[in-house]
């Protein structure tokens, strides 16, 4: 990547009214002490204050407050091909508009960027290898392990096209119809379901590895694999906690946890063995 070429196009880019915000050289997380996309900003002088001293940092979009929405076609694992999943939508005369802004990303998928105006949201595996995405993305020139993200055809954000009414339609059919509270409060909610709740409520900076192992102790304590458990921390901390821990603390996390699970199931054998001589 040319040295500062983030910065020359975070600023650009703020120019046009689209807010920014840095991204770990080679990485998708944002450096310490800035708030996700939440620190998103369109002011010069703080995107100069972000890249002075980085100029290899990536680059991350705020898509809400644009008005955007991106259609993210996955090509990490050759289960969830988001191509075959597209082609299929495609067969079934679902199309996205071909003439839009589109970004190759570092992996061999696509970002379709289109405008679209109603409730904010993330939703990962819509379809198999297809995210949908309208708080932030990361966006070109940013690169991860020497590959980058690359716009199409030589187009811009100012060629963003309409999310078709097929898409439109198909996201505000996904609203959660919730219960009233009358029929709610009579429902005595279990061990687990105070647990989803709280995953869900996820946690902020400041508490992420406290908040995290508990909820690794909680999950442990449902009684579900030892594997089970670190996929859905892996989960949890890419989409409940603002700004994502390192997947090496993950780790750290959750063997510690294992190890305090494995000795306390051992002296609870112990205990019951003798219980049952």
């Amino acid at each position: 990547m040319k040295e500062f070429a983030t910065m020359d196009k975070a600023i650009e880019l703020a120019q046009q009214g689209y807010s920014v915000y840095p991204l770990i050289e080679n990485m998708k997380k944002p450096p310490k002490g800035v708030a996700g996309y939440q620190a998103a900003t369109i002011d010069q002088g703080t995107i100069f204050a972000w890249f002075q001293n980085n100029p290899y940092y990536n680059l991350g979009l705020r898509l809400d407050l644009s008005d955007l929405l991106v259609v993210d076609i996955d090509m990490h694992d050759p289960t969830k091909n988001g191509r075959n999943s597209l082609a299929q939508l495609f067969k079934q005369g679902y199309t996205l508009p071909s003439d839009t802004y589109i970004e190759k990303t570092a992996n061999g998928g696509l970002h379709y960027f289109l405008k679209y105006t109603g409730a904010k949201i993330r939703k990962v595996d819509f379809w198999t290898g297809i995210d949908l995405l309208s708080d932030f993305t990361v966006i070109a020139p940013s690169e991860i392990n020497g590959k980058p993200y690359t716009p199409l055809d030589g187009r811009t954000l100012a060629d963003v096209k309409p999310a078709p009414k097929w898409l439109v339609d198909k996201l505000a059919g996904q609203k959660v119809n919730w219960p009233s509270e009358h029929a709610y409060t009579t429902h005595q909610k279990k061990y687990t379901g105070r647990l989803l709740d709280e995953l869900v409520t996820g946690t902020t900076q400041g508490s992420r590895n406290a908040w995290l192992t508990k909820m690794i102790g909680r999950l442990f304590a449902t009684g579900a694999e030892p594997e089970t458990v670190y996929e859905l921390a892996c989960s949890i901390n890419e989409r409940f906690i603002d700004q994502p821990l390192e997947t090496k603390e993950i780790t750290t996390i959750y063997n510690s946890i294992l190890k305090r699970e494995m000795k306390r199931f051992e002296q609870d054998s112990i205990r019951n063995s003798k219980i049952a001589g």
